[in-house]
Parts: structure tokens; sequence; C-alpha cells
């Protein structure tokens, strides 16, 4: 049956093209999980693994082509960042909040990345029994901001500096702010431009945070503290 199965509806890495897995055992080795936890101006940050050409694949499927098998990956990247959070916090019961794109790139695309990654992640984690998450969408661009793709690192950082803020649409208690573990979610930490300006968006609005969890970090900060 699984022979027939499989003619009728082939299955092929999404990184290398090979048959029988959507990710293969050869690029799921090298992607990982491989959790790595570090610091961004003294608020730790999980990563579930390191960020390379395989990662970067999935990660463009998931976020430029609405692929659900590679943001599947991702979410089960960041479930296992949660775990590893959960040594140290008491995740009981969660807040997750997804790092907002652009309502322009959110137009394009016809949907919100971060938002259906921190859902996905949350919906595995209940499932599991391990914890109970609550997602909110409490972010949100307010202005014009360009392409990330091409800046160096200062150039990200005045690019989205000052511009997240708090999405009036949204309603937080009291009481989920102090009854909830709080964690800003990311499909990527790069140069932490985004994530910094983030926690600056939440600890404005009187925010505690416990960390960050993203799918990836890259290689050149996944070794040190951020600065």
């Amino acid at each position: 049956m699984r022979e027939i199965f499989q003619l009728l509806f082939p299955v092929a890495c999404l990184v290398c093209g090979l048959p029988d897995a959507q990710i293969c055992s050869s690029c799921h080795r090298i992607i990982g999980p491989k959790i790595r936890s570090r610091e961004i101006d003294g608020i730790k940050y999980w990563a579930g693994a390191d960020y390379g050409q395989q990662l970067a694949k999935v990660i463009l499927l998931a976020k430029e082509e609405n692929n659900t098998p590679a943001r599947n990956f991702l979410a089960d990247l960041i479930v296992q960042t949660f775990m590893a959070a959960s040594t140290e916090f008491n995740t009981e019961n969660s807040l997750f909040i997804p790092i907002p794109s652009s309502r322009a790139a959110n137009r394009t695309r016809g949907f919100r990345h971060a938002l259906l990654l921190a859902r996905i992640a949350a919906k595995r984690i209940e499932k599991s029994g391990i914890a109970k998450i609550k997602v909110g969408e409490l972010l949100h661009v307010n202005r014009t901001i360009s392409d990330q793709s091409n800046l160096n690192k200062s150039e990200r950082a005045q690019n989205l500096s000052g511009a997240y803020s708090m999405n009036t649409r949204k309603k937080v208690s009291n009481s989920e702010l102090q009854d909830h573990s709080i964690f800003l979610i990311d499909d990527l930490v790069t140069t932490g431009s985004s994530t910094r300006e983030g926690l600056r968006a939440l600890y404005e609005a009187g925010f505690g945070l416990c960390g960050v969890l993203s799918a990836g970090v890259s290689l050149g900060v996944s070794t040190r503290t951020f600065s």
C-alpha cells in the first residue's frame, strides 16, 4: 500500500529532492536540531539549528511559498527550543509573540508567516501535554521598512529602529502578563536587529520576557553573546 501511495503522491526532500521523505535523513542530520543558547542584551535566546544552505531553503519555502511541510519542520525546531527553555523557566502556561512582518510583505505573500509558525509550534506543544500556549499577534510594523536581506548589521538596526509597536486591536490582561511565561518567536536570528526591536517594543509596553525562541541562528552569532 505504501508503494502505491508513493506512486500516486510522490514525496521528495524539500532540500535535495531525494525521494521518500519531505526532509531526507542526510539533510536532517545537517540541519539539526542543534540547540544554541546565547544572550541578546541580557535576554536569553534559544535556536534550534545553525543557519546554512539547507535551512535557508526550508525557511524560504515556508516564508515565501507558504510550504506547509517546510513550516512544520521549522515549528518542530521551535518546539525543541521550547523544551530547552523549559529546563530554566516554568513554562506550563506560556505566551508566544511572533516577530511581525511588514504589511506590504504580508499582502504580497497572502499570509503571516511568523504567526502561522508560532501557532503550529504552540499546537504541537499543547498536543504533547507539555504546556498550555497562547499565541498573541501583539506586535505590528508601524512604518515602511526596507528589505533586510542586503543590509549589514548597522543598516538593519537603523532600518528597524522604532519600527515595531503594540497592536492596539489585541488586548492582553494583566493576569495574562503575570501568569504566563512570555517568549518572542522568530524563524531566524541573524544580526539580532529584529529581536532587539521586538524586545524594545514589548519592554516599553510593560512586558517581562523569558526569552526568544527561533528555528535557526546565523553561524556568525551562534557561538558568541550578542552585545
